[in-house]
């Protein structure tokens, strides 16, 4: 179980600074010119790439406040790609550019779900039990394929019409 929260820590530190380097990009690309309204994903990305680079610090070491500042960061990048995806649909330099900022501002903000998941925080917090009851013997810890929950199944029980307590979305796909 500790390998598995302990990618999710990778993973999630990685995307992290991979958001914010694009967000750098995204600063320095943006239309200015076009629209005054694009100075509020300015301001605001400017102000989220230092706490990215903190968020990701403070996961990968795991410090108390690594959840937090990650929830945080991973909110303002997500928010900021919405809003410059909206932009650039709106004033037309691309629809499909602006579209693909939306996608990457969603999937921004699911990943809060997982950080904010009820046994990653047990186990970043260094605690035993974790938020699901225990694992049984044919029990394994999985995770839905659409929203990241962490769950435990049976493999050998799973069908193609089994779905997500969370999001109901189909657990084998």
């Amino acid at each position: 179980m500790s390998r598995g929260m302990e990618s999710i820590v990778r993973h999630v530190s990685f995307l992290i600074i991979v958001l914010s380097l694009v967000q750098i990009l995204a600063i320095f690309g943006l239309p200015y010119q076009n629209s005054i309204f694009f100075i509020f994903p300015l301001v605001l990305g400017m102000v989220s790439v230092p706490i990215s680079l903190l968020a990701s610090v403070l996961l990968r070491l795991r410090r108390g406040a690594g959840i937090f500042v990650s929830t945080i960061s991973l909110g303002c990048l997500g928010i900021c790609f919405i809003t410059e995806g909206f932009l650039i649909i709106f004033t037309g330099p691309s629809v499909i550019v602006g579209g693909l900022y939306v996608l990457l501002g969603i999937t921004s903000l699911r990943r809060i779900s997982t950080i904010n998941n009820p046994s990653f925080v047990s186990w970043f917090g260094g605690g035993n039990e974790f938020g699901i009851s225990p694992v049984g013997e044919k029990e394994v810890v999985a995770s839905c394929p659409h929203c990241s929950s962490i769950l435990a199944v049976i493999p050998s029980l799973l069908s193609e019409t089994d779905r997500c307590p969370e999001c109901d979305g189909l657990l084998v796909v």
